[in-house]
């Protein structure tokens, strides 16, 4: 048998293989994502620095496709303690970057998964060429949609086609406005059937926003975002960035994301920046009790 044989898929997976139904993602097709989730080898999901729309304008891939990864990854992940495919919602993400990323495929490869009733905790890492370059942890609620509604897998089954935008930030399409940074809805950013934004992409959103406004001597260091409700792929998104502290070597952003009131945003977080430059990640494993 194969690898992408049913019997030897995780039973919560969605699909006979691995990726079927990520093809039928907007936002996960558009990046070129793909999977590995066969019962007994490690869960993990990639992207491909081959694809433009997955790499900044250095042609290294873009921390915002990453966030995208780290959150689709994490889901799947929580698919693998389920059952049953079950339909599940971000509560927050956060991603710790290791030095600049490369211009090379990525992969998020799952670690663990926490179950406490219908929350999870979802801990992965992210590599390059054998190299870490970032940490990821997630939680989900399990059995709700974006909302809180009760929901089932979606049964999309088109296969879409990755996106022809030749950078990350040209997938994203936003523009700076005197209210913040504003991305108009497309197909390419959805992720649950709602329609609703991907959550990955409202996080790459508000780390383009924090990137896009602090000196380019910083690099950033961590970003964390939580999911408030549901934001409508059917109405714009608009990023907002607040400077917490800024510092010689140190700046912290709040961020946040509305959809037309700042009073009422979707989703909120806070990153760190720095100046001290990358050095190299190395990897500590130690004894486990």
């Amino acid at each position: 048998m194969s690898r992408h044989d049913p019997e030897k898929l995780y039973p919560g997976f969605p699909g006979t293989e691995p990726n079927q139904h990520l093809r039928t993602i907007p936002a996960c097709a558009a990046l070129g994502m793909w999977q590995r989730a066969t019962v007994g080898e490690p869960v993990s999901t990639s992207l491909d620095a081959a694809l433009p729309a997955t790499c900044d304008a250095d042609g290294r891939v873009s921390r915002g496709a990453a966030l995208v990864l780290a959150d689709q990854a994490t889901a799947g992940g929580v698919f693998t303690t389920l059952s049953r495919p079950t339909p599940m919602m971000t509560l927050d993400l956060r991603v710790d970057w290791f030095g600049p990323l490369p211009a090379a495929a990525i992969s998020c490869i799952i670690d663990e998964v926490t179950r406490e009733g219908d929350l999870a905790l979802s801990r992965g890492r992210l590599v390059a060429e054998g190299r870490p370059i970032g940490a990821a942890v997630a939680r989900y609620l399990i059995g709700s949609m974006p909302g809180g509604t009760p929901g089932r897998m979606d049964e999309r089954h088109d296969v879409l086609p990755p996106s022809p935008a030749p950078c990350f930030a040209d997938y994203l399409g936003a523009e700076s406005t005197p209210d913040g940074l504003v991305m108009q809805p497309g197909v390419e950013h959805v992720g649950a059937p709602l329609p609703a934004y991907h959550g990955g992409v409202i996080a790459g959103l508000l780390e383009h926003a924090g990137v896009s406004s602090v000196d380019a001597a910083f690099r950033p260091l961590d970003i964390e975002i939580r999911f408030l409700a549901p934001a409508l792929a059917t109405l714009p998104l608009v990023a907002r960035v607040v400077p917490r502290r800024i510092g010689r070597r140190a700046i912290t952003l709040d961020l946040e994301a509305h959809q037309g009131d700042p009073d009422r945003p979707v989703a909120i977080g806070r990153m760190l920046a720095i100046t001290d430059p990358a050095g190299d990640p190395v990897r500590h494993d130690l004894p486990r009790g």
